[in-house]
């Protein structure tokens, strides 16, 4: 896995490159994972009805279907199967973490300047962002490297179209507001992505429930 620092043989062990596909140990294939937050259904469907005259306003967005919906908090890469029990023991280990709510309120772009690339729901709720240190610290101790970029909590619900002529970049109308909607975070997933023509097949690969750890 390319965060693994260490428990990798030491120097020259090509823990620190991204493991190929199907370069993984016996010519085992890696995975592409991440680390995400799932809202209920029920919000994920609130969510997208709201998001209808946005859907109909950027037509040549590639919006998100709902059972897609999700909140990434790392995004882990290519990750060889070898790999992938340091990053359950690390997810288990925020057991002690009491479960939190959440809002998803706002809406926005990446980047901030220029066309737009990626269209966002915001999400209110410093736990969030402490939830991801959490995680940030446990992969730290089994040997994955801290990221440089801010953790910016959002859930992406659309992306502009890539290779298309009049693909729509336009930014969020001003006047448009989608209703506050909270939720209880109770569990992590690490989520595996296969990339398809469809757009990704999202598979769980493990659940870590929230506040276990406590009496």
């Amino acid at each position: 896995m390319g965060l693994l620092r260490r428990r990798c043989g030491g120097r020259g062990s090509g823990c620190r490159h991204r493991t190929p596909a199907g370069g993984g140990p016996g010519g085992l294939k890696s995975l592409r994972l991440f680390f995400a937050v799932w809202p209920p259904e029920t919000v994920r469907q609130r969510l997208w009805r709201s998001l209808a005259p946005l859907r109909e306003a950027l037509p040549a967005v590639r919006w998100i279907p709902p059972e897609r919906l999700h909140i990434t908090l790392r995004f882990m890469g290519d990750v060889s199967p070898e790999h992938v029990p340091r990053l359950l023991s690390a997810a288990e280990a925020l057991g002690e973490v009491d479960r939190f709510e959440v809002g998803l309120a706002g809406t926005g772009t990446f980047p901030r300047r220029g066309p737009a690339r990626v269209y966002w729901v915001g999400v209110r709720g410093r736990p969030l962002v402490h939830l991801r240190e959490g995680l940030d610290l446990t992969l730290a101790r089994e040997g994955v490297e801290r990221e440089d970029r801010t953790f910016k909590p959002h859930l992406t619900v659309g992306r502009a179209s890539r290779g298309r002529r009049g693909g729509d970049r336009s930014r969020v109308p001003a006047d448009f507001t989608v209703p506050e909607l909270a939720f209880t975070v109770g569990a992590i997933h690490l989520v595996r992505s296969d990339l398809l023509p469809g757009g990704p097949r999202y598979a769980n690969v493990h659940r870590a429930i929230l506040g276990t750890g406590r009496e």
